[in-house]
């Protein structure tokens, strides 16, 4: 093991972080390509759960106003409001992931 003095006089092991140094990048090498993948399929997947979540709500006004009386509304006022809730998470991991791979020194 190589010992190095620095300017402010204390002794500095070169070897002592190899462990962390390992693990850090191992861990970067994982998340790039989730990372990535969800970058790429996010205009697609925020594409298809809006549209789910706008079809669901004209859908269930329009059953509502001239639809049978039985038709579930709160059960599909749920699904629909589901659908826009299900961005939230997604935006939320891909912000994740990008601070931890942007920030991780």
């Amino acid at each position: 093991m190589l010992i190095l003095t620095r300017r402010v006089r204390e002794t500095v092991a070169i070897g002592d972080d190899v462990a962390p140094t390992i693990v850090r990048w191992l861990w970067r090498a994982a998340c790039l390509p989730v990372l990535m993948l969800l970058v790429i399929l996010e205009p697609l997947g925020t594409f298809v759960l809006a549209a789910l979540a706008l079809l669901g709500l004209l859908t269930t006004l329009f059953f509502y106003l001239v639809g049978p009386p039985e038709f579930p509304v709160w059960t599909m006022l749920a699904l629909s409001l589901g659908f826009a809730i299900a961005l939230v998470p997604y935006d939320a991991l891909i912000r994740l992931l990008s601070s931890l791979l942007r920030y991780a020194s």
